[in-house]
């Protein structure tokens, strides 16, 4: 199972890093890896709709979307992804109602960070205010709300859920120490000490280069055997 995942992340982040240097095809075959390695996540097909969309196979795109949105059905980046590939493929009355989703779904997300809304658990306003931080640009910000939703997913015992967040976090700085700090604690929850182990040196070296005590001193409690 570490193996599935560890492969699964490896090929989202290579999709993300292919795309930003705009290797579109490589970063397709890249997300497509991801959808079947995790194919009951609703990030890589949300990802893979995007890339699909962008090389202009509409019809592939709403199937990836679909796809995404069947396991999350309010997740914001699906809809918006929908939305646009329905725009795309000329169906203006169905994205106009994906649409008005997306704008109450945010207006529900703006009213959970006001502490307005009681419904949702703190992981789904955690959830939530990383969401609204990424879409503002605030980088660390949204890297900060994630890394506290993992915290409250490990928890809970929601190992699953704590690895996306953590994922999340990561594909915005891939170099942020605490990110691999949460994400040591995250694979040690699940009982992956090996794989803790092989974080936590490579946590090192980052420090090494980037020194930070607060996340240094954290890490030392940890076991790496």
């Amino acid at each position: 199972m570490e193996d599935v995942y560890g492969r699964y992340a490896e090929a989202l982040r290579a999709g993300h890093q292919l795309a930003a240097a705009g290797q579109f095809k490589d970063a397709l075959r890249s997300y497509r890896a991801a959808s079947e390695l995790a194919a009951d996540r609703a990030v890589p097909h949300v990802a893979l709709g995007g890339m699909l969309l962008r090389l202009g196979k509409t019809r592939d795109a709403l199937a990836a979307y679909e796809r995404a949105l069947s396991i999350e059905p309010a997740g914001m980046d699906a809809l918006t992804g929908y939305a646009a590939a329905l725009l795309a493929a000329g169906r203006r009355a169905e994205a106009a109602q994906i649409q008005e989703r997306i704008r109450v779904g945010r207006l529900a997300a703006n009213g959970a960070l006001a502490g307005l809304a009681t419904t949702g658990n703190d992981a789904d306003r955690l959830l939530a205010s990383g969401e609204q931080a990424r879409v503002a640009g605030k980088v660390n910000a949204a890297i900060d709300a994630w890394l506290a939703e993992s915290a409250e997913h490990r928890a809970a015992g929601h190992h699953d859920a704590a690895l996306d967040a953590c994922l999340r976090a990561l594909v915005l700085d891939s170099s942020a120490a605490r990110v691999h700090l949460e994400i040591a604690r995250a694979w040690l929850g699940r009982g992956w000490q090996v794989q803790a182990a092989q974080r936590l040196r490579m946590l090192d070296r980052l420090l090494a280069l980037q020194p930070d005590k607060q996340v240094a001193a954290a890490a030392m409690g940890l076991p790496r055997s």
